[in-house]
């Protein structure tokens, strides 16, 4: 009896103390209220199952580093005392020489002398699954600082299916939301506008009349498309309503043509290859196409300076695809070869590509052993001539966009620095090389609120370089970070997110 005595004078003792407790918050939170005069917030319906970091707690900062934000024109080097990102956004950027102090975070990179860069975009690939979950693609794009594709009509032979534009769509969710593999984001078009006549394309919807080029573009709207591609075979009057629709939705027309000057003139603001360029400066017309490099050499180089005040004049992007159709021709294409080999060995970052696409990776830097020498001399000499006419256009300040053309027969993120070497080869500045695969395209896309420079605001798709490339396009490549929406993709020495499945560096 006197232990059940003794026990319940506690149990009284504990409850008094825990009204105590509970009245003094109830008296303190109601003086609180009546000072300030406002009702206590409602409760938050996800208040127990949500863990939002607190203000002053980020999710990622980079400390430390030389920022090179490609806001400008002009080649500009920052240091900074840090980068803040939350919720993959970049909130805030922090001087070097501010007293502001860099918050805590759940996660820190030491950027230290390292360079700070937008992550790539690579604004013209095809992309062909090389496995169902894409494992190899998306992780060498991500490898090489490429946190940004535009995707032209990637099926191919699947474009036979029934709805080739609803398995497109199908395609970009798994590429973009997927938990297999968190790759670059996804930009991407539907199958191409094409002509009641022209070359029969598996990745071509052919209208018949210009009547069904709205019904087709609603189409593709509803469907979520993010772009709107053309063939060069749709007919003029075709392609001016895809240029108005385009322009009134503010969505980018994109595509092959014949002649330039002609889309230009109906509102095009995108120029696919060099061969459209070359059409529209030679007095010589084919019945078939000005495919590049086979007739660059006719170009009328006294055209130019013409040529290229009338892009400039009608804010035209060009996008020469270098390595795709010079790659053989430039005296870098051994080298090339040689690195792809090196890449295929046992534990190195291709080692699991099908050997069914090697052969194609391959010739995309070899001349055919048929090539006459009266026709590899015209092709070195129209190279020479697309060349000479990039460094005059981005000279006078036109906009040349880096851009690969990527499909199964192309090395996905690696070749995207050969395409800045190659600009660079072609006289072309580092710093204005990397604007046209940062921040150009991106105005192009209409997303230049959201990526291609590093600015409160933006996504947080951001580089570590270990070296400046603005001082040589090849330290492009030295790459220590890669964030992707805030998310680190590559760090150094960390095997465990991009790297092939038994990579050496692992051992």
């Amino acid at each position: 009896m006197k232990q059940s005595s003794r026990f319940r004078n506690w149990q009284i003792l504990l409850i008094s103390l825990m009204l105590a407790i509970i009245t003094g918050c109830s008296d303190n939170t109601t003086t609180s209220q009546q000072a300030t005069n406002t009702a206590p917030p409602p409760a938050s319906s996800t208040a127990q199952t949500a863990t939002p970091s607190t203000p002053d707690e980020a999710d990622l900062v980079i400390e430390g580093g030389q920022l090179i934000d490609m806001v400008s024109d002009d080649p500009t080097v920052v240091p900074v005392k840090g980068i803040v990102v939350n919720a993959g956004t970049i909130t805030n950027i922090i001087a070097a020489d501010s007293n502001e102090s860099l918050p805590a975070a759940k996660e820190t990179i030491n950027a230290g002398d390292g360079y700070i860069l937008p992550g790539l975009i690579d604004s013209h690939i095809h992309f062909r699954p090389w496995t169902p979950d894409a494992a190899i693609w998306r992780r060498t794009f991500l490898h090489y600082g490429v946190t940004t594709l535009q995707d032209f009509s990637p099926c191919g032979a699947r474009c036979k299916v029934a709805n080739p534009n609803e398995w497109l769509l199908e395609y970009k969710e798994l590429v973009n939301n997927s938990p297999i593999s968190n790759g670059p984001t996804l930009y991407i078009g539907g199958i191409k506008l094409g002509g009641p006549e022209g070359p029969t394309q598996d990745h071509s919807h052919h209208l018949q009349s210009v009547d069904e080029v709205l019904p087709y573009i609603d189409n593709l709207m509803n469907l979520g498309v993010d772009f709107i591609t053309v063939e060069a075979e749709l007919p003029p009057e075709f392609l001016k309503v895809a240029l108005e629709e385009g322009a009134r939705r503010r969505v980018p027309v994109t595509g092959h043509s014949h002649d330039a000057r002609e889309v230009i003139e109906l509102g095009q603001k995108f120029i696919e290859h060099m061969y459209s360029i070359t059409h529209s400066m030679t007095d010589e017309r084919l019945d078939e196409e000005f495919f590049s490099p086979d007739y660059d050499y006719l170009m009328d180089m006294d055209r130019a300076p013409e040529m290229i005040q009338y892009l400039i004049d009608n804010e035209v992007f060009v996008n020469p695809t270098m390595t795709s159709r010079y790659g053989r021709l430039s005296h870098r294409a051994a080298s090339f070869n040689e690195e792809d080999e090196a890449l295929f060995e046992f534990g190195q970052l291709f080692s699991d590509t099908p050997e069914v696409f090697k052969p194609r990776i391959y010739a995309a830097y070899q001349l055919d052993d048929d090539i006459g020498s009266e026709h590899l001399s015209q092709m070195r000499e129209g190279f020479e001539k697309v060349q000479d006419f990039l460094r005059m256009l981005t000279e006078a300040g036109g906009k040349v966009i880096a851009a690969t053309d990527t499909t199964d027969a192309k090395m996905p993120g690696l070749t995207m620095h050969r395409e800045l070497d190659m600009l660079v080869d072609a006289g072309i500045t580092p710093y204005r090389a990397l604007l046209g695969a940062t921040r150009w395209p991106a105005e192009f896309l209409y997303k230049e609120d959201r990526i291609g420079t590093i600015e409160p605001g933006k996504l947080a798709d951001i580089q570590i370089l270990g070296s400046n490339p603005v001082e040589d396009i090849s330290n492009s490549r030295d790459i220590e970070y890669v964030i992707r929406k805030g998310t680190i993709q590559r760090a150094p020495d960390d095997c465990s997110v991009i790297e092939p499945p038994i990579s050496q560096s692992c051992w």
